[in-house]
């Protein structure tokens, strides 16, 4: 098989793709086993509802629940508290539009059958589509992605089957990436590095004979203020209270104004590292609110982001492809076959209100 070594040439401006990570929505663990005293707290699942609608009406492709994502605090008594992420994203299912809904899953930990059941049962009368990224890597990665066709075929359902997502931090994890991932985000804070990981996902997705791109999305940590100095004194503050096992810790960093935090995406995007981002916002409500009210309107205006609402959605394979891929033989990439992300383009809307904590 001959593999073509250099991409389609395109004339169009680069388009950005912009998820919005809300594990921090969730409840926090870090005080788990202080006191027996203290009460069990639950998640707002109805504010999750509201920042995820008010995410998709701004014009945010896709919300990530990361695997650190919890519904209660008392995970030292519950041993499946590794499905909150996805059981959260079934739940608001109803209610968040035609965005995406991208809950994490440990690889190796989770029980993919548990899981195909849950997302089987998200609400898509909206548009709503879903992906799921596997977190961590080496063989426990290696061995789930076959488990992930498996378990979509045994749901016996007739939705598009979920985007996978895939984290790439090096070499070791390019093949799988461009093998088996649909979305695939990197934490690089050098432009240059993300732009040879960005490359190499794309020539091992052709080399394994897809035809689609893979989308190469870079892990944002965004802290937007009325001025640089202001953006980087609250960033200070946030690093010293989420201390040295911060959520976003290696993550690119986009400290400013809201003209600031657009000249970094456009940056990468205009120079072929990252086809998009997934933004981690310092605080909540605080820097959502600057992301959906000021930089995705900004990046619009710059042609970076499409007028309507853009949803990087999987097509929906042909039966013989599942049955194919369940079975780990009888496709081009191996024990699983997956599909580069198309595009829907819904209405558009200006966020009118942002839900507040």
């Amino acid at each position: 098989m001959t593999v073509s070594l250099l991409p389609t040439r395109t004339s169009n401006t680069p388009r950005a793709t912009i998820g919005l990570d809300l594990t921090g929505l969730g409840v926090s663990t870090s005080a788990t086993g202080l006191s027996a005293d203290l009460p069990v707290e639950k998640c707002d699942l109805a504010k999750l509802a509201s920042y995820t609608r008010a995410a998709h009406h701004s014009g945010v492709d896709f919300v990530s629940l990361g695997e650190q994502f919890r519904l209660r605090s008392d995970r030292a008594v519950r041993r499946d508290d590794w499905l909150d992420p996805v059981v959260a994203a079934r739940r608001i299912s109803p209610h968040a539009g035609s965005a995406g809904l991208i809950p994490s899953v440990p690889a190796g930990r989770a029980d993919l059958g548990v899981v195909a059941g849950e997302l089987a049962q998200v609400s898509r009368e909206h548009g709503t589509w879903t992906g799921l990224q596997l977190a961590g890597g080496g063989e426990n990665l290696a061995r789930s992605l076959p488990g992930v066709s498996r378990s979509i075929a045994g749901a016996r359902t007739r939705s598009p089957r979920p985007s996978v997502v895939l984290q790439v931090s090096g070499e070791q994890d390019v093949a799988l990436a461009g093998a088996h991932a649909d979305i695939v985000r990197i934490r690089e804070e050098d432009l240059g590095w993300a732009r040879e990981l960005r490359y190499a996902v794309r020539a091992a997705a052709r080399a394994a004979g897809r035809e689609d791109d893979v989308r190469v999305l870079v892990d944002l940590h965004a802290v937007v203020s009325q001025d640089r100095a202001s953006a980087e004194e609250r960033a200070g503050l946030i690093a010293d209270i989420d201390g040295d096992q911060a959520s976003w810790a290696g993550a690119l960093r986009a400290y400013g104004t809201v003209t600031d935090v657009a000249d970094v995406v456009e940056t990468w995007v205009s120079a072929g590292a990252a086809d998009g981002f997934v933004v981690l916002p310092g605080s909540v409500p605080a820097d959502v609110a600057a992301l959906l009210k000021g930089v995705v309107p900004e990046l619009r205006a710059r042609g970076l982001v499409e007028e309507h609402t853009v949803a990087s959605r999987p097509t929906p394979r042909r039966p013989d492809d599942v049955r194919r891929a369940a079975g780990g033989h009888g496709t081009r990439n191996g024990s699983v076959r997956t599909t580069a992300a198309s595009r829907v383009h819904g209405p558009a809307s200006r966020l009118a209100a942002v839900p507040v904590a």
